[in-house]
């Protein structure tokens, strides 16, 4: 890095480097290869992630100081899932053209997440390569697609190898026999948004208890780690689904979760004392602390999820002072009646009040 490195207490060779393409990977650049880069990579929630060879000459840009990186500068790089060690061999891959990764890549695994220069991403199983394309069996939700799709090899910018979502969800295909029931009872809820290109969207968690108005969430992250304990408001929601194979694949999520010991992270469950009535989402951002960060989601609102500081407060509803990209934004209205849910401890929470003390 640059002289902010010490500043920031990067040891060493410890570099963090930001890649912004049609999307940008966060990570440390381990190699560079033939015309591509190798990125031992840190996903959003700061765990060390997979492996990530990008092709150089379509890299927007490379950064080494953003507000991000700040962030992660600050904080320890986790690694609950032992990616190091199963990265290990990955770096060391001899491959001279996108045709030698790929050989590679199917004989460790053969199970990949592949960016074309049109930005568009495919999941799947290797299941032929040649010198022009490679065929793979795409992921579908909780499923491999049976018809072959084709990708040409001059069309691929970026492999992402080794990753954890991808990983598990190999490991559950081969015991999907075993979660064929949401034996959890966990839930899938809806809600009534105002746009329609948010029809769809969803949380995943358990129900730990609810009352009239209000229900009090356990949400889940996409690799079945406790993401928050909300309050949800009744009112928006539009529909809960207790039966699927998307909440039987979270089963098997939760129970490897559990026995990685990587379940609940940021101790989000123990941090709350959850007796007594539920508060409900005016009560609880009514006494919340102007200077601790505060996550909400609007019905009214394009992206309804918002992550930020209360800036002022009336009788109908508040301001929040926005984060954005680690950063203090723009304000915006909320009216009380409007909010889908309040999170009263969450990762993301954390993540960014982290951030705003060390600024």
């Amino acid at each position: 890095m640059n002289a902010d490195q010490e500043k920031y207490n990067l040891g060493g060779d410890e570099s963090i480097t930001f890649i912004d393409a049609n999307s940008y990977y966060i990570g440390q650049i381990v190699a560079r290869e033939h015309g591509w880069i190798v990125l031992e990579s840190v996903d959003q929630t700061g765990n060390q992630g997979g492996i990530v060879f990008i092709k150089e000459d379509q890299i927007a840009k490379i950064e080494d100081d953003t507000p991000v990186l700040h962030y992660y500068a600050t904080t320890e790089i986790k690694d609950p899932f032992d990616m190091k060690h199963l990265n290990s061999p990955v770096k060391n891959w001899d491959f001279t053209d996108i045709y030698d990764l790929l050989i590679n890549v199917a004989d460790a695994q053969r199970f990949a997440t592949f960016e074309v220069d049109t930005g568009v991403t495919y999941t799947g199983l290797i299941t032929q390569l040649d010198k022009k394309e490679v065929r793979i069996l795409e992921k579908n939700g909780t499923s491999i697609e049976h018809f072959a799709t084709v990708i040409p090899l001059k069309d691929i910018v970026c492999v992402d190898v080794n990753s954890i979502d991808n990983n598990l969800f190999l490991h559950y295909l081969k015991q999907k026999q075993n979660y064929d029931f949401n034996e959890l009872k966990l839930v899938e809820i809806y809600f009534d948004y105002t746009f329609d290109d948010q029809f769809g969207n969803f949380v995943i968690g358990k129900v730990l208890k609810y009352d009239e108005d209000n229900i009090l969430l356990e949400s889940l992250n996409e690799l079945g780690q406790v993401e928050s304990i909300a309050v949800i408001a009744r009112r928006h929601v539009a529909h809960v689904t207790e039966e699927s194979e998307r909440l039987n694949y979270f089963n098997y999520l939760v129970n490897w979760q559990q026995k990685n010991h990587s379940f609940d992270p940021d101790n989000l469950e123990r941090s709350l004392n959850l007796n007594g009535p539920i508060k409900s989402i005016t009560e609880v951002i009514e006494t919340w602390p102007d200077d601790h960060v505060i996550k909400i989601s609007d019905s009214i609102y394009h992206y309804p999820d918002r992550v930020g500081l209360i800036a002022d407060r009336g009788d109908e509803g508040f301001d929040l002072k926005i984060l954005t990209e680690y950063d203090l934004g723009e304000i915006s209205d909320h009216n009380y009646d409007d909010l889908i849910s309040v999170d009263l401890a969450g990762s993301e929470m954390i993540e960014m009040q982290r951030f705003i003390d060390h600024k």
